[in-house]
């Protein structure tokens, strides 16, 4: 089973019973299409100050801070295990039509600006019109 196959298994099982369990898989089942660095990381959530997104085939809290010292700003991006994620985080991704609806556009818009070929382009773009969400739209 390939990856676009095992996340569509996935999806409709998270679709049919979208427990804490089956969203962590579908989460899971995202990583190898989630693009690298923050700035086009897929966001599942954000809660207290701290956000979680798929980065880079890995989920990772993203936090953001004033520094103590003046205006400036520190990002701290700390890679955690998906068991790891908290149940309220889950909550964003219960409706899992929203949810995945929001990531194709979001993917979309990543492969939009992906210059020249790569094999992670290539799956998502697979992914994408698999899902009905084709870079044209």
């Amino acid at each position: 089973m390939d990856y676009v196959e095992r996340f569509l298994s996935v999806y409709v099982n998270a679709r049919r019973d979208p427990s804490d369990e089956n969203l962590l898989n579908l989460l899971e089942s995202l990583l190898p299409f989630s693009p690298p660095g923050v700035e086009w990381g897929l966001e599942v959530a954000s809660l207290a100050g701290v956000t979680y997104m798929l980065e880079g085939g890995r989920l990772v809290a993203v936090k953001v801070s004033r520094d103590e010292f003046g205006p400036f700003m520190q990002t701290n991006v700390v890679e955690i295990p998906l068991s790891s994620l908290p149940s309220a985080a889950l909550k964003n991704i219960r409706d899992v039509d929203q949810f995945v609806q929001k990531l194709v556009k979001h993917l979309s818009g990543w492969v939009k600006g992906m210059k020249g070929e790569s094999l992670q382009k290539k799956l998502v773009e697979r992914l994408l019109e698999t899902l009905g969400g084709g870079v044209d739209d």
